[in-house]
């Protein structure tokens, strides 16, 4: 089963004490396009995340977005006093340097995070990386179990266009056999009208005869397009990234539609032709949310 490229995922799960929100959007995007907003603390995971998005998502601008609820805990915080000294000697340094009044007070301090040891920055800390890729790969199902719904809804309206293209093919084929013995008739008639009495070579009449009727066969069209419904199907049914599959056959239905549009001067077939043309297209704008 085809899957959309728009959908989104949800997951909450509790990492290492504290409620933590997993948020995916992803929208129609050529290729596999990454953004993600993370805790601070996960910088050295995003490579692990992103590489986790990709084994489940191959197509799609996506967005991650991480949220943790501030929680009060008994983790102690320790200062580093000879960095906060290091700090401060630095500023009396620059103050002299400037020959800026004013006394240094520990309000000049604290912007300076890399003075605080928090719990979570401390050695033998546990690797939440467990934890955040379960939550990740289930925020990312519920994301594919909803691109998955989607894509069957397009499923069902790309078989019922294909449904009515090839009826109108039938109907092409039908017309297309039955306008020979007809533009034959007319080209004698022609021929005899312009001719009167006097007698033409009629062996060179059947010549042209046999030429046009090659012009007004749609048999290797009409073949090839079946061929390309057939091949369309198959790679709806087989699913996952087939998006740029299926938009190649699209283009290639396109041309043979064109094609036999081009040999007939028949009304009817034109109106046919020009409601195959509508079906193409609207498949072709819905194909560029296939993944």
């Amino acid at each position: 089963m085809i899957r959309s490229m728009t959908g989104y995922g949800k997951a909450e799960r509790t990492i290492s004490g504290v409620p933590t929100t997993f948020e995916v959007r992803c929208v129609n995007g050529r290729y596999l396009e990454l953004s993600t907003r993370i805790p601070k603390d996960w910088s050295d995971k995003e490579g692990a995340i992103r590489e986790t998005i990709r084994e489940n998502v191959s197509r799609g601008s996506l967005s991650l977005y991480v949220r943790q609820e501030d929680v009060t805990t008994a983790t102690s915080v320790a200062v580093d006093v000879d960095v906060a000294r290091a700090y401060a000697d630095a500023l009396r340094g620059l103050q002299r340097e400037l020959g800026l009044a004013g006394e240094l007070t520990i309000d000049h301090l604290l912007p300076f995070n890399a003075i605080f040891q928090g719990g979570k920055a401390q050695d033998g800390a546990p690797d939440v990386w467990p934890e955040i890729k379960l939550a990740l790969v289930e925020c990312l199902t519920n994301l594919n179990t909803m691109r998955a719904a989607e894509g069957a809804e397009l499923e069902r309206d790309f078989e019922a266009r294909l449904k009515t293209m090839e009826a109108s093919l039938v109907i092409i084929e039908q017309r297309s056999a039955e306008r020979v013995p007809l533009e034959r008739e007319r080209l004698f008639e022609r021929v005899r009208t312009l001719m009167g009495e006097e007698t033409f070579d009629e062996q060179r009449l059947m010549l042209e005869i046999v030429i046009l009727s090659e012009k007004l066969d749609v048999t290797e069209e009409s073949v090839r397009l079946r061929s390309h419904f057939k091949f369309f199907r198959e790679n709806l049914a087989e699913g996952q990234a087939v998006g740029r599959k299926l938009n190649f056959l699209l283009q290639e239905m396109n041309r043979e539609v064109n094609t036999i549009g081009s040999k007939t001067n028949d009304a009817e077939i034109a109106k046919l032709v020009v409601g195959m043309k509508e079906e193409l297209e609207r498949i072709r704008e819905q194909i560029q949310n296939v993944e």
